[in-house]
């Protein structure tokens, strides 16, 4: 008769092709490490929804990866729009802040950052892109390049219907517009609701 001992340790045997028996692989266990990254991925979501004044829910956390999380701008698009002219909102508001940001950094020499939320990074998988490419032109061709991108835009943004419209992109891209300007207390404000409708028109 077999002992407990024996038959415990029968059952951490594995038969293989063959006949041939080989001790079972011990259990991994409980993945710690994966558990510190998905702890450490959460935190700066739950910092999103905190500052965007939006409950932490498991659905709040899973919306909350979306780039519209990191800045008020994105908040207010994604609240007030809905498919292709979300889309489109986006669109222009990435490449005009894009465009003011690159302006100001190569021909005025500031950064040009506008004031939006400060959010916590979310880290990321790190990827490398096959199609960059090395940039040959020289500093002052990237000069002018700016000063020319930028130029297209202003004249996009002088075009629009309304002086509010104006004043409001002006304000978002020049930093004006503080913290809870365009987004409180869970929503856009009426401020944010215009910088909408501004983009929404260039778009």
């Amino acid at each position: 008769m077999k002992t407990k001992s024996a038959k415990k340790a029968r059952k951490r045997r594995i038969t293989l092709a063959g006949g041939i028996e080989k001790p079972q692989p011990a259990k991994q266990g409980r993945r710690t490490d994966l558990e510190r990254a998905e702890e450490a991925r959460r935190r700066p979501l739950e910092a999103r929804l905190r500052v965007a004044g939006i409950p932490i829910t498991p659905d709040s956390l899973k919306a909350a990866v979306a780039p519209d999380f990191g800045h008020d701008v994105g908040l207010c698009i994604q609240a007030i729009l809905n498919g292709d002219e979300a889309s489109k909102a986006r669109e222009a508001f990435d490449h005009l802040s894009a465009c003011h940001r690159n302006y100001m950094t190569l021909y005025i020499g500031q950064t040009g950052n506008p004031k939006c939320a400060a959010i916590a990074m979310i880290p990321e998988p790190m990827e490398t892109d096959p199609s960059l490419r090395v940039d040959l032109r020289t500093h002052d061709e990237k000069v002018q390049a700016a000063k020319s991108s930028w130029a297209a835009w202003e004249v996009r943004i002088k075009a629009l219907p309304f002086l509010q419209f104006r004043m409001a992109i002006n304000g978002v891209l020049r930093g004006f517009l503080g913290d809870g300007m365009l987004w409180r207390n869970g929503k856009p404000t009426d401020t944010g609701r215009t910088v909408v409708e501004a983009l929404r028109s260039m778009g």
